[in-house]
């Protein structure tokens, strides 16, 4: 399986997201590639912290590629070795996020209920994905999952031509948002949920729901795939 975790905007959470999932998959017992596809290669000073530290999964690999040619290429060569391969692209619309687009099994949005957030988000889900789609001839399921949720922002009414924006769309949503959490941020620097000082079981469990509903839509992809 092959995630690419993409929006075309910056500051929605995709690299927080991406070393939690990875994280979370790892430590379930799977063999995980990260690809790190942002020149600012935060991902890669993460893994370097991680490795010092000596708080990175046996289970994980990463690597940063640049080149979009490669990215497909090493995507597609790591899924084949069995391995769920997370593709972290840039917030922005470049051709290293199509080379992350093009090799995914699924395309994972993650997006804050702001207006910024939610119109980048929709392009993405709505303009380029299709292109992708017709390209290839095939059907590249996508989900959005709420980012960084708090209850004042879950509640306020403002909001909610954006939430309902999002329900229309005919895109699917994660069962639930992930919260606004101290955990998420502890390992910005170094390690994972599951090996912070102080592990967060609500944030383990919402990593582990995520990655759940990820599985079963590549699993009902592929056996759509087969009839």
């Amino acid at each position: 399986m092959i995630v690419t975790i993409a929006n075309p905007k910056g500051g929605t959470g995709k690299t927080t997201l991406v070393r939690a999932l990875s994280g979370t998959a790892a430590h379930a017992g799977n063999d995980v590639f990260l690809i790190d596809a942002d020149s600012r290669a935060n991902t890669m000073r993460w893994v370097t912290m991680s490795k010092q530290m000596d708080v990175w999964p046996d289970r994980l690999e990463a690597e940063s590629c640049l080149d979009p040619n490669q990215i497909y290429k090493l995507a597609l060569q790591h899924q084949q070795e069995g391995k769920i391969v997370f593709v972290d692209v840039e917030g922005t619309t470049n051709e290293n996020l199509f080379a992350g687009l093009y090799c995914a099994d699924i395309v994972l949005i993650p997006l804050q209920t702001t207006q910024d957030d939610v119109v980048a988000g929709m392009q993405l889900a709505l303009n380029h994905i299709p292109v992708v789609e017709e390209d290839q001839k095939r059907k590249l399921p996508t989900m959005i999952v709420i980012n960084q949720h708090d209850l004042v922002t879950g509640r306020a009414k403002a909001h909610e031509p954006l939430r309902e924006i999002l329900r229309e769309s005919g895109v699917a949503l994660a069962s639930q948002p992930i919260a606004r959490r101290a955990s998420y941020q502890s390992i910005g620097a170094a390690g994972t949920l599951q090996t912070s000082a102080k592990p967060d079981p609500k944030a383990i469990a919402e990593m582990e729901t995520l990655l759940g509903e990820l599985l079963a839509l590549y699993r009902s992809k592929a056996s759509e795939a087969k009839q």
